[in-house]
């Protein structure tokens, strides 16, 4: 049995450098929130989103019927996320949020990951990532000490939910 990870592999297929793209980019993201908690953040996460969402689009056989369903996993629930990410800032009934966003996206990215295991077989590091971030995400609605670094869990739970992904499922 051959242990060893095939690196050129890792950063040459489409799917693993969608993967390593996404590991980067939400890692980045959140701990930037993490530091910069102001409602101008959005606009860091939608060119994030932009980025992310965009190479998807560009380098995956969207005519490809389960490619469309994959890119369409993620790009509803992103979608749905930003919208309620800017209505915090704008309604009033919605403001309590605010202070839970990094959680609201645990949940949100959790539910792109179950999605997505229900649409690309094998599904296990799929269902396993959600279970990860939606159990990180209820934990930082729950509790004050997960609350205050929310989005500094959401960058490690986001990191290896990804990296899981990019290093064991790339190549199925």
């Amino acid at each position: 049995m051959n242990n060893s990870i095939d690196w050129k592999f890792l950063l040459t297929d489409t799917r693993s450098r969608v993967y390593l793209l996404w590991l980067i980019l939400v890692t980045t993201g959140f701990v930037l929130t993490q530091f910069f908690q102001r409602k101008e953040i959005n606009a860091v996460w939608f060119v994030i989103s932009v980025i992310g969402l965009g190479y998807m689009y560009r380098v995956m056989p969207l005519r490809v019927v389960q490619m469309r369903r994959i890119y369409l996993a993620w790009l509803v629930p992103i979608v749905i996320g930003m919208i309620v990410s800017a209505l915090v800032f704008r309604v009033s009934d919605l403001s309590y949020l605010i202070a839970y966003l990094g959680a609201f996206w645990l949940v949100v990215l959790g539910a792109g990951y179950f999605w997505n295991g229900l649409v690309d077989a094998p599904a296990g590091w799929y269902y396993f990532a959600a279970a990860l971030n939606l159990t990180a995400g209820v934990l930082c609605f729950s509790f004050d000490l997960f609350t205050l670094n929310q989005y500094l869990i959401a960058a490690v739970v986001s990191a290896w939910s990804m990296a899981n992904l990019w290093l064991f499922r790339s190549g199925a």
